[in-house]
């Protein structure tokens, strides 16, 4: 990218004219030219144009493939900002803008775990197909670091665990099926109540109270409970359960509420209630055709 493109590039990341970056000191035609690398400028006009875009003038005059330190000077404070805030998507966009495909560890770090909480965020919305596509990434530009990113890997194999549980259409590109089938991680929220659930399924009963009491009262852990009846032959105290669960107002759209709905319908069935059980089954079929959905 020669200082002209640079310029131009800048200019437009800061919605800026070429009437608001020449100022009075350079004409617009002048910056035109300069921009389209018709004329190359004076030192003093290229340390003129670089204060008023706010780069060191370095930066523009630097070879290609030397510049990465001075666009990093420029972005990260604004990427810093982005994750504080716990904006995923829009620090994946000040990256993709001031870096493209270019990267070094640090870059590489802030996009997997940016693309790991956003794919984690589409998860949690129920927006699964995305979720999955967003894992992979993560998974991606973790492989161009050298610091620790284990941790991504295992949790990741959960959820793709999970979602292979709900449709085998879903899969990654970056997991072997052993790897997603035997995942054990309890590295956050999510993962901590799968392991739970696994807990419950192969009677651990140690573990799962341990789980119970740690999280009382929360959306996963109701869901065990109510489990934990239906497990015991409580039936209509579990279908009871099930139901106060689908009225509270935390409870979204997503990956909890599908299974929440199956549930009721095996509920349903040990009931010998068969009209519900349908009913059930129909809700569930057309929750899940939305969380598979593109959109």
């Amino acid at each position: 990218m020669n200082i002209g493109e640079k310029i131009r590039q800048l200019r437009v990341s800061k919605l800026m004219t070429q009437a608001d970056l020449a100022g009075d000191q350079i004409t617009r035609n002048m910056l035109c030219s300069i921009e389209r690398g018709a004329a190359l400028p004076s030192l003093p006009t290229a340390c003129y144009l670089a204060e008023r875009l706010n780069v060191p003038v370095g930066y523009l005059l630097s070879e290609e493939g030397d510049d990465l330190a001075y666009r990093k000077m420029t972005a990260m404070p604004n990427v810093r900002r982005a994750l504080a805030a716990g904006d995923h998507a829009g620090c994946l966009a000040i990256l993709n803008a001031a870096f493209g495909s270019d990267r070094d560890d640090e870059i590489a770090l802030v996009r997997a775990e940016c693309e790991y909480y956003a794919a984690k965020e589409a998860f949690d919305n129920g927006h699964l197909r995305a979720a999955a596509a967003g894992f992979d990434r993560a998974l991606s530009a973790a492989r161009q670091t050298l610091y620790d990113t284990d941790w991504m890997r295992i949790r990741a194999a959960v959820y793709f665990r999970c979602l292979a549980e709900i449709s085998p259409t879903i899969s990654s590109d970056m997991l072997e099926e052993r790897e997603i089938a035997t995942a054990r991680s309890i590295g956050d929220d999510f993962c901590a109540y799968v392991m739970a659930r696994d807990a419950l399924y192969h009677q651990r009963e140690g573990e799962l109270d341990d789980y119970l009491t740690r999280n009382e009262g929360t959306l996963y852990a109701q869901r065990l409970s109510a489990l934990r009846l239906m497990q015991n032959g409580e039936a209509a105290a579990a279908l009871a359960a099930f139901e106060r669960l689908l009225a509270r107002e935390e409870l979204t759209i997503g990956v909890l509420m599908y299974e929440i709905f199956g549930d009721m319908e095996l509920c349903c069935r040990q009931n010998d209630d068969y009209k519900r059980a349908y009913e059930f089954a129909s809700t569930r079929l057309g929750l899940m055709e939305r969380l598979l959905s593109e959109v």
